[in-house]
């Protein structure tokens, strides 16, 4: 069977394809495919766009700077954290030797917007799981028997190991091997923008200047020679010397292109940066782009993010959180353990937001004014450790008792001796 990649569609030329062996990451990697615009988009051509950069990025950060929690499921649907199980202390302390957490999430996250695939080698001492290594972008997945291999390249040295040592996460697929590039399914989309910013690039390289052609009489070499170096070289570029000349003996100009104005290169540009917000599923005020109509603060803004992290990062990072349960437990620990980023972290940013949250969770006994304290880094006070409610914050276990009250006593003067 063939070695399927998450950007296998990235459509390389024919000839490029017959020149590079399934074994050839290097190349596969540097090669993009040919699109409609002309240009042959990469991962690292894709990453020159700012749009596609924040966006990758976007989701990268967030999701290394969000804590993975590792618990273990008691009775009555109750949990408690565990920290020194082993896939709790890869995932939510040390991966490896040289990366923190947020480094090797950060990167997984990039790799998975990017080609729709993560993947990480399982280090074992025995059969004792101590570490994840980053494995390539274009790590291949194959087929060997019905079983699951994954070839790759490891400093030069072609490496296939077998899915039980292999953590791959895969993005939205349609029940293959492998997840969907997006980099690939965007590449028209790129394809377009890089063309859009190369067009735009030369626009102002020649001063803004038009190009096209110099009618007139009919030069000899020499003639001709001379006429390009007093008329042309010195207004051409930005360092141009002069932006003015005269047009001697009949000589006229005829522009062939069309202006920026003409052909809405403003508006292309904008347009470009909602398509790719489309593919990767981010509003496109989060890419620091607002769009007609929009500006970038208010209620309206807010609710846009929200829904993002609802309906986006959300089941982004729930992919995630499957996938380490999936394989990076044994079957019979996953009825007892699970992984889970504290999406509660999100709000580290919005004191506001994080005080309410914080303040109705302890007035509805969902949390102890200690528990509450301790999400916002100070230390625990006596007595903090009860459930209370709204009402006058008494303890939840007092809650409906009749509350004695003290005698009052009333002096009735006497009568005067």
């Amino acid at each position: 069977m063939a070695c399927q990649r998450g950007d296998e569609l990235m459509g390389l030329l024919s000839w490029v394809r017959r020149s590079l062996s399934l074994t050839d990451h290097q190349g596969w990697s540097l090669y993009g495919g040919s699109t409609w615009s002309g240009k042959a988009v990469t991962n690292d051509g894709a990453l020159n766009l700012s749009a596609w950069f924040r966006g990758v990025r976007l989701y990268a950060d967030v999701t290394g700077a969000l804590p993975l929690k590792f618990y273990e499921r008691l009775g009555n649907d109750d949990r408690v954290q565990v920290r020194d199980h082993p896939v709790a202390i890869i995932t939510g302390q040390d991966p490896n030797l040289e990366q923190t957490t947020q480094e090797f999430w950060g990167a997984q996250a990039a790799a998975l917007t990017i080609s729709g695939n993560a993947f990480a080698e399982k280090k074992f001492i025995s059969d004792r799981l101590v570490s994840l290594e980053p494995m390539p972008r274009d790590t291949c997945v194959d087929r060997e028997n019905g079983a699951l291999v994954y070839r790759f390249n490891d400093r030069g040295k072609a490496e296939t190991l077998p899915a039980v040592k292999v953590f791959h996460t895969r993005g939205f697929h349609l029940g293959g091997d492998v997840g969907l590039s997006p980099l690939a399914y965007a590449r028209q989309s790129l394809g377009l923008s890089l063309a859009t910013e190369e067009a735009t690039g030369k626009t102002f390289a020649q001063g803004m200047r038009a190009s096209g052609f110099f009618t007139g009489p009919r030069l000899d070499p020499v003639q001709r020679a001379d006429f390009k170096k007093t008329f042309i070289d010195p207004i051409v570029g930005n360092n141009a010397e002069a932006h003015y000349g005269i047009l001697e003996n009949g000589f006229d100009f005829k522009q062939v292109n069309m202006s920026p104005k003409d052909a809405e290169m403003l508006l292309s540009r904008r347009f470009n940066i909602e398509e790719l917000a489309r593919f990767l599923g981010v509003p496109p005020i989060l890419l620091g782009h607002a769009q007609d109509g929009m500006t970038a603060w208010g209620s309206g803004v807010e609710n846009i993010m929200l829904s993002w992290l609802t309906l986006g990062l959300n089941s982004f990072l729930t992919n995630i959180e499957k996938s380490v349960n999936k394989r990076l437990l044994r079957p019979e620990e996953r009825i007892k353990y699970y992984a889970e980023f504290d999406r509660n972290a999100l709000l580290q940013a919005d004191s506001e937001a994080r005080g309410e949250f914080i303040s109705k969770m302890i007035q509805n006994a969902q949390m102890t004014p200690n528990e509450g304290r301790k999400k916002d880094n100070r230390s625990p006070m006596p007595g903090g450790d009860q459930l209370l409610i709204n009402s006058t914050l008494i303890p939840l276990t007092s809650a409906g008792a009749s509350r004695s009250l003290a005698p009052t006593t009333q002096t009735t003067p006497g009568p005067t001796p």
